[in-house]
């Protein structure tokens, strides 16, 4: 599947450092389902691969770096109608799941986004994140949209009362956040945004054999997979 140059980022559990989410990647080591299951796509096409091959950056790098340089992967990826022509797609991987998320010491009950918009409450996103994403194109006030550098930096954000809410990945959510040494039920899904499949997604300028072939060594181990 060479010459392909693979970017993730934090999201666990598709994909994060061991140990320590958010610390240096340097002298540690990238893990989770996503990356396992690259592992195991390159070893079903015989070739020669190392997790340390993988670039680790902040989302917004990688994104922008997958938009704008051929031969470029980026995973775990939520594949919608807005990204579509916008890259390669290779999957999928898993599902997830994206919703509004309130903090347990101030509760917020909705019952539709424009009733958000109604109460002015912020949110907390990732730029070009899928919540983000998902909440522009629901036509969500850009005033109530409080950008943040990162997950951790978002959970931060809703935990201090920075912001009424945070859209994100109710599971990734979930993990950042007893990471960070909160209990589960400290983070409370007040509405769905979205239900969609995590996908590698492949700038568009790259070779359509190499999108191929990424896809059929998927199909095979995921079918390898099944037989277990």
């Amino acid at each position: 599947m060479a010459p392909l140059t693979f970017i993730t980022e934090e999201y666990p559990p598709y994909n994060y450092v061991a140990g320590n989410v958010g610390s240096n990647v340097n002298n540690q080591q990238l893990t989770g389902l996503s990356i396992e299951l690259l592992e195991e796509m390159f070893a079903a096409t015989k070739t020669p691969f190392s997790r340390q091959d993988i670039r680790y950056y902040p989302w917004v790098r990688g994104y922008e770096m997958a938009l704008s340089q051929p031969n470029t992967v980026l995973f775990s990826t939520t594949r919608t109608p807005a990204r579509e022509a916008s890259f390669h797609w290779v999957g999928p991987i898993a599902q997830d799941r994206v919703v509004l998320l309130a903090h347990r010491d101030a509760p917020i009950t909705i019952d539709s986004l424009a009733q958000a918009i109604d109460r002015e409450l912020t949110v907390a996103v990732i730029r070009e994140d899928i919540g983000a994403q998902a909440l522009m194109e629901a036509g969500y006030p850009d005033h109530l949209l409080v950008p943040a550098i990162d997950n951790r930096s978002a959970l931060n954000m809703l935990t201090r009362g920075r912001v009424d809410l945070w859209a994100y990945s109710e599971d990734v959510a979930a993990w950042i956040a007893k990471s960070r040494g909160y209990t589960k039920d400290n983070l409370i899904p007040v509405h769905t945004l979205s239900e969609s499949s995590l996908y590698f997604a492949i700038n568009q300028a790259t070779d359509q054999r190499l999108v191929a072939l990424m896809q059929q060594a998927l199909d095979r181990v995921q079918a390898e997979r099944s037989q277990r």
